[in-house]
């Protein structure tokens, strides 16, 4: 497929992009969280269950409904991801809506969402969150769509090693023979699929969206991995509207941070519906904006 960009000079956002105003503009170009683009990371092994801590945390959830989802799981290691993921998940949000915070609410598909009072701050805040291994990961964006995905853990690694035909069928027959005819690669492994999880977690999807639909082209080289940047292909057909980012949080996990245009989702939305579809210059201006690497948090 050809390029999306348009080739039009004058292609500005339309002023809903942008509802802080140039104060805001300036803060999300330059990666910062109170620009609505927050990239924290935070072991789960912070607090334990069952200690005063963890109770005290587990009551500043604003929701019962989650505040007992918390305790609901048997294991717990389990109870530890879903505490930090919902506390990540309303700190987040209240970075990103400031007064505007109203709570976090999910949509029929189970995927979490910031609802906002009044005008919020940024045209389409809107966060993603994963856990996996040792790691919480949440992800936020003013504009785009965001999902993010964290692959790994030292214990899912070492299985992952001596096969991964249990995960065949979330590859095309291409990309299998590309990364994986000659046997395990692990980073190529760990890549992909925390990319192709980011992505269906950006459009709502989650467990519902076949992963071998979405494959990656990718335009910027990082150290470990097939790639640091790349853009999606889906079906067959290379999507320059979205843009897919990898980092390797240690020598067991990776991260994945999948931006796109507002209207590809199923998410509510504040920014045009219209915004970044054609994959225009100022569409590409906000994938290229510059975004921070995951910080380190504690709770």
């Amino acid at each position: 497929m050809g390029s999306l960009f348009s080739s039009a000079e004058d292609d500005a956002p339309p002023a809903a992009w942008r509802l802080g105003g140039e104060r805001e503009a300036i803060a999300r170009r330059l990666g910062r969280e109170e620009g609505g683009a927050v990239r924290w990371a935070c072991r789960v092994d912070a607090v334990e269950p069952g200690s005063e801590a963890f109770e005290a945390l587990r009551l500043t959830i604003d929701d019962e409904r989650e505040r007992a989802r918390v305790l609901a799981f048997a294991k717990p290691a389990d109870q530890k991801r879903a505490l930090v993921s919902r506390v990540l998940a309303r700190r987040c949000a209240r970075v990103g809506l400031v007064d505007a915070y109203e709570g976090v609410t999910r949509t029929a598909r189970g995927k979490p969402y910031a609802v906002a009072r009044g005008a919020p701050p940024h045209a389409n805040f809107n966060f993603s969150v994963s856990h996996d291994g040792d790691y919480v990961l949440v992800a936020s964006e003013p504009l785009a769509l965001v999902g993010v995905d964290v692959c790994g853990g030292k214990q899912r690694c070492e299985a992952l090693s001596e096969s991964l035909e249990p995960y065949r069928a979330a590859f095309s027959i291409e990309e299998w023979a590309a990364f994986f005819s000659g046997g395990v690669d692990l980073d190529a492994f760990l890549a992909l699929w925390a990319c192709k999880e980011a992505f269906a977690k950006a459009l709502g999807q989650g467990l519902a969206y076949d992963l071998s639909r979405v494959e990656f082209v990718g335009y910027a080289r990082g150290g470990r991995g097939p790639f640091a940047s790349a853009h999606v292909v889906l079906d067959g057909r290379v999507d320059r509207r979205w843009r897919v980012d990898v980092a390797f949080l240690d020598e067991w996990h990776c991260a994945a941070v999948c931006r796109g245009p507002p209207g590809d989702g199923l998410l509510p939305f504040f920014a045009a519906p219209g915004a970044g579809r054609d994959g225009g210059p100022a569409w590409r201006r906000v994938l290229d904006e510059a975004r921070p690497p995951f910080k380190l948090v504690g709770l």
